[in-house]
Formats: structure tokens, C-alpha cells, sequence
């Protein structure tokens, strides 16, 4: 029996914002993580990682200046777990940069942080004791449904002690530095970090302080509230994204929505009719030229109607029908849409949906890319509507182009667009390959060959990625590969 998506539970884990006052104001401690991992490679984050259980062992009230209940009271998470988020923000941020508080026999060693239960019987050995209440609980951010890795985070703000540096473990950490979260967004606005929301949120709350003691005071009432809330963020000179308020399944954190140009604008993908990102859009966009549909799936045009209102501007998709309730002046294949600053190249590009379109920013070698490429994971491809055939002579046609960056309809931007494409069709290559080799001579339902060409991928996503393997049998059906007797696929008996 296949699991619902929706049952499955995200991973505990906690994260600790290290602060110090700097020359230029409040100052706090980011590192990068190794290029080489496959989740989120090269990304800019605050040290963190997942509890482990000997995290929240009854023992740590004997090595901590807080007990379980005082926990609880800070956190309102129950007395069982609610000391273990403290520990593990202080335990991960010692195994990856070395800091820690507390008091007795300091420092231990770090390899011991890599092992909860090590770390705390070293901690009771030496009669070490954790300065867990200078650790200020910042808000919880949960990883929405769809993401490849899902995480229910709690954040937490410490102040450095004076002189403190971080020492970074090169197995986790690849750099690690002290920046003022303004510059660290301006860092993210010209294209050199990548973050994912909730560092992003967490870097725009700590904006608005100006030292460390602004921020212990009122971090609380400022707290992160979780995926979902409005991100609105500008990534470059000319691009500016509001992430939607609609995490799930299919949409990970949110549709990204882009307002692209200096003036005149362009609002792509303008995902649902919420009041307060209704409102984000308009204010960022300022005068808009026209609203860009990439296609019709509902969490990209489900705003399109509201802004359009609001600003008066056109809503341009592929073809003639509505945009979710909105008229459209239809686009067609490479016509150029103009923003200030920014022409955009219409491109059809059908595959995930019939009607799917991308912008390409030439001059900037830039890719708007809709849900044919998406910052974590893979795209969806979805018959009747979605046809396999038809995304592969897409990716291949985007190999034509100059792409560097792609900025695709949910999860993080992308850079190295070529190899980013090219991976996408080796990767559908590869899942073929699979599939293939999971037909059997009496047959395969879909279920069953998703089971074994998709082993890789978490079971709770393979209702989702029965789709695809469905796009992938009807198009090696049409090849000659493939036949299908009822609900039964196998190999063709030609072959």
C-alpha cells in the first residue's frame, strides 16, 4: 500500500543564529555549505542540523543551566522534547564551527559532538555545563510537503562571547564568516548566495536591529512563524521574487512569483489572490507592463485576475483561454515581451503542461523557467496534459540557448544552466533505462514499476512520481518500446 504524501512527518532539527555587535552594527555568523552535497549544495545557512535522540536524553538536565520544563515554557513544546532543541542547536554548532557556551571543563572535543550520546556523557564526565539559557528561542520554520529533504526547524539567537571566531570543520563546512544581514541579503539580491526562506526571513527580521541586545529583547515577538509566510526578496538589478503563500506537495515552499525590469515591469506567475501577496506585487512592481503566465496549473494563475485589476496591466499566456479567471492577450513563440531594462523571449515550451511557455532574458543570459525546471528535484510530467515526448524536445531546444541562471517556478534559483539542463536529460535518460527494466513478461501495473524504477526516491512521493513514469510508458508505447493490455504494461513484442 502506497503512503499518503500528506502523513509524512518532517525531520526535527534546530539552527542557532550566532550575533556579535560589529563597526557597522549588528553582525551575524553564515556559513556555506560544501558544494558537493546534493541538497542544497553551496548554500548559505546558519549552523544547525537534525536532533538525534540522545538530544532530548533526561541526563541533559544535569549538564544544562535549564531544565525541561523551563524548555517547555520558552518553546511551548512539550517537556519531552522541548529541552533537545536547545541542545542540538548548540551540539551542531559546535561539531561545525566550534562555538559553544557553558561552563566547567570547556572546550570538549568536537568529534564528540558528532555523536549525541558521546557529547553528553563527556559533558557529565568532566562536569561541563551548557549555557543553554543564553540560547533565545527565534520562531520554527517547517520544510512544506514536496521538498525533497523536509525539516521542522526551531531557530535560536545567541550572542558571541567577546573575541570568539569561528572554526570551521571542513567535512561541513566549506566557508564561514561574519556579515550584517543586510549585506547578506545584498548578497543574495546580486546573485552571489543562495538561501532557502526561512534564512532569508530570518536575515530580514535581524535587519530591522541594530545590535545584539535589540535583538535577545524582541526577537520573540518577531519570531519565524513557518513556511508559507510572505518572502519577498530582490535576487539581482532587475529581478525582484515574492514567494507565495501556498507551500504543498506540488508547490514545495511556494510559487515563486518574479517581477522582472526597473520600470516598467513584469510580474511572472502570479500564483494566488491573497490580500497581503496581492499587495507585495503591486507595491514592488509599480508600473507593470504586463502580467506572464508560464501556464495554466492553478498555483500560478491564481492571482492573475487580482493584480491584473489592481494595475491594469494585460495577462499573456499560450492560447487564447483564460488564465484562472483572467483574460488573456495571448503570446506566441518568440515574441519578445519588454520591461524596463529586460527584454524577455517568449518560448512554447509544452512538456509539463501543453500551453507551457519560458522567458528568456538574452541578454542576461537568464531563464524564467516556470515548472520545466525547479530548484529541488525534478519536474512532474503529468498526461493527459503533460507528454514526455514533448519535454524532452523542449529540454533539448533550451541546450540551444545561453543560459546561466535559471530562475525556475518553485524552490531555489539555479546557476550553470547548461549542466543543469543536461542533467535533467540524462536524469530522464536514466528513469527510462529503469522503467524499462522493471517490465516483466506478465506484466507491470504502474504501482508496481514505480516500486521498482523508483526505488531511489522516497516512498512517499511515489504516488507523484507515478505520473511521470505513466508519461514516460505512453511515450515508449508510441516509440514501439512499450504495449499496454489493460492496466498491465510490458515490452512490445517486437522487440
Amino acid at each position: 500500500m502506497s503512503l499518503n504524501p500528506l502523513d509524512i512527518e518532517a525531520r526535527d532539527a534546530a539552527t542557532l543564529a550566532i550575533l556579535r555587535d560589529g563597526p557597522d552594527g549588528l553582525e551575524i555568523l553564515v556559513t556555506v555549505r560544501p558544494r558537493s552535497l546534493r541538497f542544497m549544495g553551496g548554500a548559505t545557512v546558519f549552523p544547525g542540523g537534525a536532533v538525534s535522540s540522545s538530544d532530548a536524553d533526561d541526563r541533559w538536565e544535569r549538564a544544562s543551566t535549564l531544565s525541561r520544563s523551563d524548555a517547555a515554557a520558552l518553546t511551548n513544546e512539550p517537556e519531552e522534547r522541548a529541552l533537545g532543541y536547545f541542545v542540538c542547536a548548540l551540539r551542531e554548532s559546535f561539531e561545525e564551527v566550534g562555538f559553544i557556551v557553558g561552563a566547567g571543563d570547556l572546550p570538549l572535543d568536537r568529534r564528540e559532538a558528532e555523536h549525541g550520546s558521546d557529547f553528553l556523557d563527556a559533558c557529565l564526565e568532566r562536569g561541563a555545563v551548557l549555557s543553554l539559557h543564553e540560547l533565545v528561542f527565534a520562531g520554527r520554520w517547517v520544510t512544506p510537503q514536496g521538498a525533497p529533504v523536509r525539516f521542522d526547524t526551531r531557530f535560536f539567537c545567541v550572542r558571541a562571547p567577546a573575541g570568539w571566531e569561528p572554526r570551521p570543520d571542513p567535512r561541513e563546512v566549506e566557508s564561514a564568516g561574519w556579515v550584517t544581514p543586510t549585506a547578506a541579503l545584498e548578497d543574495l539580491a546580486r546573485g552571489d548566495a543562495l538561501m532557502a526562506p526561512p534564512t532569508v526571513e530570518m536575515l530580514q527580521l535581524l535587519a530591522k536591529h541594530d545590535d545584539v541586545q535589540s535583538v535577545l529583547d524582541d526577537i520573540g515577538s518577531e519570531a519565524l512563524t513557518g513556511a508559507g509566510n510572505l518572502i519577498s526578496v530582490r535576487l539581482s538589478p532587475l529581478v525582484h521574487v515574492v514567494l507565495a503563500p501556498n507551500p504543498g506537495i506540488m508547490t514545495g515552499p511556494g510559487t515563486n512569483t518574479y517581477i522582472v525590469g526597473g520600470g516598467p515591469t513584469v510580474v511572472i506567475d502570479p500564483a494566488v489572490d491573497d490580500g497581503e501577496y496581492v499587495d507585495e506585487v503591486v507595491e514592488r512592481a509599480g508600473d507593470v507592463a504586463a502580467i506572464l503566465v508560464t501556464h495554466r496549473h492553478s498555483d500560478h494563475v491564481g492571482g492573475a485576475a487580482a493584480i491584473s485589476a489592481r494595475t491594469g496591466a494585460p495577462v499573456r499566456a499560450f492560447g487564447p483561454d483564460k488564465a484562472g479567471d483572467a483574460d488573456v492577450v495571448p503570446v506566441v513563440d518568440g515574441e519578445v515581451v519588454e520591461a524596463g531594462g529586460a527584454s524577455l523571449v517568449t518560448l512554447h515550451l509544452p512538456g509539463h503542461a501543453a500551453d507551457h511557455v519560458c522567458w528568456w532574458m538574452k541578454g542576461a543570459a537568464t531563464l524564467f523557467a516556470g515548472d520545466n525546471v525547479l530548484g529541488e528535484g525534478t519536474a512532474v510530467i503529468a498526461p493527459p496534459d503533460g507528454n514526455m515526448a514533448d519535454y524532452l524536445r523542449s529540454l533539448h531546444r533550451l541546450l540551444d540557448l545561453h543560459i546561466d541562471r535559471i530562475y525556475p517556478g518553485h524552490f531555489r534559483w539555479l546557476d550553470g544552466g547548461r549542466q543543469v539542463i543536461q542533467g535533467y536529460i540524462d536524469h530522464r535518460a536514466e528513469r527510462e533505462r529503469k522503467i524499462l527494466g522493471a517490465l516483466t513478461a506478465r506484466g507491470s501495473t504502474v504501482e508496481d514499476i514505480v516500486s521498482r524504477a523508483y526505488a531511489d526516491t522516497p516512498r512517499h512521493l511515489h504516488p507523484i512520481a507515478a505520473y511521470s513514469a505513466r508519461a514516460h510508458l505512453e511515450m515508449l508505447q508510441e516509440q514501439g518500446k512499450v504495449q499496454r493490455r489493460k492496466d498491465l504494461w510490458t515490452l512490445s513484442d517486437v522487440q
